[in-house]
């Protein structure tokens, strides 16, 4: 089991430079897998929206591509996973080149994460449709592709055309890996056609979800699809989430394993925690547990 962590709170706790990279740094020396990284552009000012936005104006949303350049820098072991990229909303050759650049500083430590994203108005502020994002996705993941392998590059689909182009430098992974995020808190479970998506195109996912009857029926959907185009399911890894808050060892290893039955290769933890001090202290407790491992 590989165990990973993440900075999704950290847009929380200000202009706190010193503690994200004491915290990555620590993640990295105690022997975790990777950290995660989130995307938003914008933030919504949510007095003129209304309704509840977990990502506004008042959060601290670093740019996520320069973030992880920086943290290829101050680290040479930990994978750094961008999770997720609202892949639609970005130009696609763009992503290609970004995600390039940090795979080679890191040394071929990057995994790209990408969703759909749901906030119409960040869609807008970036000059981009919305409607069709779903199915856009999909031809930009074959254009990543086809710009992390290939000295030239022509492609025409519905929304791109390249004609002999190239990445220069390429990527150290050829090609980096694709994992897809996706589901809402509200809703873990994700339509049927979000999930065959996964098995077609994924490399790795990672589901909000936890263990039970219709997880295993979302599981059954991916391993079908990735069958139907050719693919091997046991390629697709799957991370789950897991809430540390105020279980016990034995709690926390018992539910670690019941995630490796269903399938899970890779838990990302989440601790309880309002400042980067406190998220320090998490991982250093929580190492214990990774022993039992």
């Amino acid at each position: 089991m590989k165990f990973g962590t993440n900075l999704y709170k950290f847009i929380h706790y200000g202009d706190d430079i010193a503690g994200l990279r004491e915290f990555v740094q620590t993640s990295e020396t105690l022997g975790y897998h990777h950290v995660r990284v989130l995307d938003h552009v914008v933030g919504i000012v949510a007095e003129k929206h209304g309704g509840t936005w977990k990502y506004h104006s008042k959060t601290t949303l670093r740019e996520i591509f320069t973030l992880l350049g920086y943290l290829a820098a101050i680290t040479q072991r930990i994978r750094l996973v961008a999770a997720v990229v609202v892949l639609p909303m970005r130009p696609t050759a763009l992503v290609a080149k970004q995600a390039a650049e940090v795979d080679i500083l890191s040394g071929g430590r990057m995994t790209l994460g990408v969703g759909v994203g749901y906030s119409t108005v960040e869609f807008e502020a970036l000059g981009a449709s919305y409607a069709d994002r779903g199915r856009r996705m999909e031809e930009q993941i074959d254009v990543l592709r086809a710009l992390w392998t290939q000295d030239c590059v022509n492609y025409r689909g519905t929304w791109h055309t390249l004609r002999d182009v190239a990445l220069a430098p390429l990527p150290v992974q050829r090609p980096i890996p694709v994992w897809f995020g996706l589901g809402s808190e509200a809703r873990p479970i994700p339509p049927d056609p979000v999930l065959r998506r996964i098995g077609r195109l994924g490399d790795g996912w990672l589901p909000l979800f936890q263990p039970g009857d219709a997880a295993q029926a979302a599981i059954a959907t991916v391993h079908a699809a990735a069958r139907e185009a050719g693919r091997d399911p046991a390629g697709i890894t799957m991370e789950l989430n897991l809430a540390v808050a105020d279980k016990s060892r034995a709690q926390l290893v018992d539910e670690i394993r019941r995630m490796q039955d269903f399938g899970a290769k890779q838990v990302n933890v989440h601790f309880p925690a309002t400042s980067a001090r406190d998220e320090i202290e998490g991982l250093q407790r929580f190492r214990d547990v990774m022993d039992a491992f």
